[in-house]
């Protein structure tokens, strides 16, 4: 039901852009998650979302800001649950006219709650790779595998998504 109406919501705001954007600009998306970790102490998967804006300064490059549910993970008698907010630059190389292939590498504050970590929140490192299609000139689609540092577990990050070209 939810991705039904995501779905005819993304339609009906399809219909009621008329102008198509160039290949710079400003952005927004959001997106699926599925956030993995394979720690020693934790072993867990679980689904999240993640909404993002940035600036494509060309079709080489683009910074962005995003926000990160990190999910929920428990393990015997080891929990987690975190959220993120991120800060990266992407580097991109177009394959044609409407394919992109990024890397991106930043910086992200992140606050946890569970004993998996040793501190609550921190700042660390996140870096990762991933693919556009502009559907059409001003939307796009984009799949990205992330890594993020939360102290000392390493969260692998796997996002599908839509996104809008202003």
């Amino acid at each position: 039901m939810l991705l039904r109406n995501l779905g005819l919501a993304s339609l009906l705001s399809l219909l009621s852009v008329q102008a198509l954007a160039d290949d710079k600009g400003l952005y927004l998306g959001a997106g699926v998650s599925s956030i993995q970790t394979d720690e020693s102490r934790l072993d867990d998967e679980d689904t999240s979302y993640k909404v993002y804006a940035g600036y494509r300064v060309n079709s080489y490059l683009a910074f962005e800001g995003a926000y990160v549910d990190l999910g929920q993970f428990k393990d015997k008698n080891v929990d987690f649950e975190g959220k993120s907010a991120q800060a990266a630059a992407h580097v991109g190389f177009p394959l044609g006219d409407r394919l992109r292939v990024f890397g991106s590498v930043g910086a992200h504050a992140w606050d946890a709650d569970g004993n998996a970590t040793d501190d609550d929140t921190g700042v660390d490192l996140t870096y990762g790779v991933g693919l556009e299609v502009d559907v059409f000139r001003n939307i796009g689609l984009r799949a990205e595998y992330e890594v993020l540092e939360v102290g000392e577990i390493d969260l692998n990050q796997t996002t599908a998504s839509a996104y809008m070209l202003f």
